[in-house]
């Protein structure tokens, strides 16, 4: 059995714009609502690659906590230790993969055409 896709990831790779029929009878779990704040527990180092992983992948939720918990935990580490080793490298690597956070499943997200400029902006920038 092959992981499904969720229908937020599948609206920014474009996978839902391509074939609708896909998700059309497609139902997620309600009341999850957004990533959240990281655990208290969790050191600064990891709180800050926690922060970084809500803003980069939009599409995470409440029931992706515990393996964005895991991900901060070793990336934390590469900067803490000064490196990982191959184990736990892999691991990295596959919980990133997981969460579609890896070059390979940044190919496959489509976020649209960057919006045109607005001409108003002009009036309310300020000149540096």
């Amino acid at each position: 059995m092959t992981a499904r896709t969720p229908k937020a990831r599948a609206a920014v790779s474009g996978a839902l714009t391509r074939n609708p029929a896909r998700f059309a009878n497609r139902t997620e779990p309600k009341g999850l609502g957004p990533i959240g704040d990281p655990y208290p527990k969790m050191t600064d180092a990891q709180k800050a690659v926690w922060r970084e992983l809500a803003i980069t992948l939009p599409w995470l939720k409440r029931s992706h906590r515990v393996i964005v918990r895991a991900t901060c935990v070793l990336a934390a580490r590469m900067d803490d230790d000064g490196g990982l080793g191959v184990a736990a490298t892999r691991a990295l690597s596959s919980l990133l993969s997981k969460l579609g956070a890896t070059p390979v499943d940044e190919s496959r997200l489509n976020f649209g055409e960057p919006p045109e400029p607005d001409p108003a902006d002009r009036f309310f920038t300020r000149a540096n």
